[in-house]
């Protein structure tokens, strides 16, 4: 017998097709999929293609046209092929024409549930469900058009199934457990963080990504240049007329060139700006009982939600700007799905909370893993050994053979470039010792690293899956090791500690995960 919850999702045996305004998400997809993929060669036929005399072309609209048609085409095959039905606490999607893809995905299997709402989907109440598992990233399954109450009725079944298969509990099924699990999830719901405009303004200063977009614009420098030199000149800072004389002061091109770098930056961070204000506007962070739920976007809305016991490792981190302003970036990490590189919003397996105050930071640890103490403990220091590792294999052979090759054309003079490049590269290794620290209770495992910024991580030692030491011949004549934690959510490792020390945290979260036999799920 099936429960309220499950039949109110169940779409029985026979296959379902979406809505019809799915074929517009299946165009945009195809059409970003196309440009990720493609992205150098699209950028390299732009700039040859510059100087192309559209109009006298015979081909140049037919081709247009049939790039048109094609995408059409593309979203209504991929609209087509798409079915899906869930029953039995299954989910089945088949997709696809030429390459067929069939998934079936149990709910407990579930870790996230994500729901969107693509700025094309605004003016509907059509959301797209992202139900991602600890596999693959292969293995993500994604309902690209149902209805916004379908879709949180969905999303409640997968957090029941997952609370009762967690629980052990998975045949108490009746509509009276069910119901009394689903009130509970809507009813212990409360907000633990917000981040206002301010918070967003601050995190697109310290966060800037803009130098991605400059990467692909590459091509277009040119005419980028062109654009830039007579928006200068119409603002009264004429490079002609003020070279034209001669006898210039040095204070004079000094003061030029600040003022062409601060309107660069300026530009730059207005852009990341709006970006951050776009992506993250209105974050909110609630808790159940055993789920954080993150919500947010402009024009674009998501839902994520992420399991509370399957959190595997907190960090937080800052960079120099964040150190600075005293910011962080606050990640909840958790079984990691494959080998992919995400950006940080559409990472499956982690949570942001972006640009909060330290004391906020500590408190989302503490939220997550009751008595953590990453901010509290005190770290112990590596080994100095690491420094004149990596000054004697890194930082000296490289000036040794950059002065050589450049001896030879400038002369004693590479030696005014080599010599400042070397010792500021001491300079960084030694803020990078400097950085490294690491601590352990009787619960946690805390990490310490950095360089102009600090990033702190700490995870359960229950959570170990596996545990690595290493030595290479010196490090073993020193008496030091490095020690590899191996958790679901990726490997982190602590540098040049005393063998004895590494074997004994090696020893320690060993037992924990073997004594205390609590599932890191």
């Amino acid at each position: 017998m099936l429960s309220q919850q499950e039949a109110a999702v169940s779409t029985g045996v026979n296959w379902r097709r979406l809505a019809p305004v799915a074929v517009i998400y299946f165009i945009v997809s195809n059409v970003l999929s196309f440009i990720r993929q493609f992205i150098v060669v699209l950028s390299v036929l732009a700039w040859s293609a510059s100087s192309f005399d559209y109009q006298q072309s015979f081909w140049f609209i037919p081709v247009m046209v049939a790039i048109f048609l094609a995408t059409i085409v593309s979203g209504v095959v991929s609209y087509w092929f798409y079915q899906y039905r869930i029953r039995n606490e299954h989910i089945e999607i088949r997709s696809g024409l030429f390459r067929r893809r069939n998934i079936n995905l149990p709910f407990w299997r579930i870790q996230n549930v994500k729901i969107e709402q693509p700025f094309y989907y605004r003016l509907t109440h059509y959301t797209v469900v992202v139900l991602d598992t600890a596999g693959s990233s292969g293995e993500e399954a994604k309902i690209v058009a149902v209805e916004r109450d379908y879709a949180q009725q969905l999303r409640q079944a997968v957090l029941i199934s997952g609370r009762q298969h967690q629980a052990g509990t998975t045949e108490d099924k009746t509509p009276e457990a069910v119901d009394t699990a689903t009130s509970s999830l809507a009813d212990d719901e409360k907000v633990i963080n917000r981040r206002s405009l301010s918070d967003l303004i601050i995190h697109g200063l310290t966060n800037n990504r803009v130098w991605i977009l400059l990467g692909a614009l590459t091509p277009f420098y040119d005419e980028i240049s062109g654009f830039v030199y007579d928006f200068v000149d119409d603002l009264g800072l004429s490079m002609d007329a003020l070279f034209a004389d001669q006898q210039v002061l040095w204070w004079q091109v000094g003061l030029y060139v600040i003022s062409t770098m601060l309107l660069i930056l300026s530009v730059m961070a207005m852009v990341s700006v709006a970006g951050s204000v776009i992506t993250y506007y209105n974050y909110t962070l609630t808790r159940t009982s055993d789920r954080y739920i993150r919500r947010s976007g402009l024009f674009s809305l998501q839902e994520v939600s992420m399991r509370e016991s399957r959190i595997q490792m907190i960090s937080v981190r800052q960079d120099w700007l964040d150190y600075l302003l005293k910011r962080a970036n606050f990640f909840f990490e958790q079984n990691k799905t494959g080998d992919k590189q995400e950006q940080e919003l559409h990472a499956t397996h982690k949570m942001l909370v972006p640009s909060v105050t330290l004391a906020e930071a500590q408190a989302l640890a503490t939220d997550a893993m009751p008595d953590n103490k990453v901010y509290q403990t005190g770290y112990s220091r590596i080994s100095t050994r690491f420094i004149s590792r990596w000054i004697l294999t890194l930082a000296l052979p490289a000036c040794a053979l950059v002065s050589a090759m450049g001896y030879a054309r400038e002369g004693w003079h590479i030696f005014l470039i080599t010599i400042p490049a070397f010792m500021l590269a001491c300079a960084g290794i030694y803020l990078r010792w400097r950085r490294w620290g690491f601590a352990c209770d009787d619960t946690y495992c805390y990490i310490r690293k950095g360089m102009a910024g600090i990033d702190r991580y700490s995870f359960a030692l229950f959570k170990v899956q596996q545990v690595a030491l290493t030595q290479s011949v010196l490090m073993q004549r020193r008496g030091l090791a490095n020690v590899h934690f191996i958790l679901a959510s990726g490997s982190i490792t602590i540098p040049y500690i005393p063998y004895a020390v590494a074997t004994a945290l090696a020893d320690k979260a060993l037992w924990h995960a073997e004594s205390g036999r609590r599932s890191w799920m």
